[in-house]
Parts: structure tokens; sequence; C-alpha cells
């Protein structure tokens, strides 16, 4: 157990919060896109990576296969909207055009899965760095399809 997860557990209903992110690409390097991802992600915490990396088909039939895998990230943010928004920018570093429509191909794609029991529907006011996504973000956890995804579940399961 690493420094980063004591901490966290220790601080545990002040300021840390325990998260499982799926992380898929279907455009450019893939594996690179997926290791950047990673990379970013370890920034806010202790993170775990699932051993498994799964490729599925695009879902919408217009892009090329998705790589994807699932990491468990325990966060110096207690706030899954805050970490929510970090996701974003992760995905806009890495070359994500968000100007496209809702399921085009992407170089990253972000999810939080599961946060620490929180459950619900959350909408707020898009940080001015974020506007170009749109004046409202929003948050429903847990991911409403994640269970249904084979390519998001293997690779959670296998972290345990």
């Amino acid at each position: 157990m690493g420094l980063d997860s004591v901490i966290c557990q220790l601080s545990l209903l002040i300021n840390c919060l325990s998260v499982y992110i799926a992380l898929g690409s279907n455009l450019g390097d893939r594996p690179k896109n997926i290791a950047f991802g990673v990379s970013e992600l370890k920034k806010f915490g202790d993170l775990a990576p699932s051993p498994l990396t799964v490729e599925s088909e695009d879902e919408s039939g217009i892009g090329p296969p998705y790589l994807n895998t699932v990491v468990k990230l325990d966060a110096h943010i207690s706030d899954p909207r805050a970490l929510l928004e970090e996701c974003l920018r992760i995905e806009i570093a890495c070359g994500r055009n968000r100007a496209l429509p809702p399921n085009s191909p992407r170089t990253l794609d972000l999810d939080l899965i599961v946060a620490d029991g929180w459950q619900g529907v959350w909408e707020w006011d898009a940080p001015g760095d974020l506007l170009a996504l749109g004046p409202k973000l929003t948050l429903i956890l847990p991911h409403p399809r994640a269970k249904y995804r084979e390519f998001v579940m293997k690779p959670l399961r296998a972290i345990h």
C-alpha cells in the first residue's frame, strides 16, 4: 500500500475520494493515449490500473475499435464533480475534439464509473476553461451504462 493510499484512508471523510475510472481510445496511437490518461490521473492520487486492456467495437459504428481499461484512483479530491472537471481537461490535453457530436471517435475518453457510494445526478456551471463544452456540466453516478459494457466490467473485475 502506497503512502498516498494510507493518507487517503486516514482522511477519507475529509478530503479523499475512491473512484473507478474507465479509459477508452479509438483514434491515433491508442496505447499511447491510454498511457497518457493513466499518467495524468496519477497526479491526483494513488492509482491502481487494471491488468487488462480490452478491445471493443465502436458503439456508434462510426469509428475504429476502442482500446479500453479501468483504473482505481484514491484521489486527493473529495468531490467527484471536481474530478470530472480534471478528467475533461485530460481528455482535451490528449487532443479530444469535444466540438464533434456525442459518441464520435475520440483520442481519449475518461468516464467516472463509481465513486465512494456517491449516487445521483449533478449539473453545475462549467468553469471558464471548460466553457467550450457548454455552459453546464453533468455527472451521473454510478455510470448508467457501465454494468452493461463488458469492455468496462472485465478490466474492472480484474482490479480486485
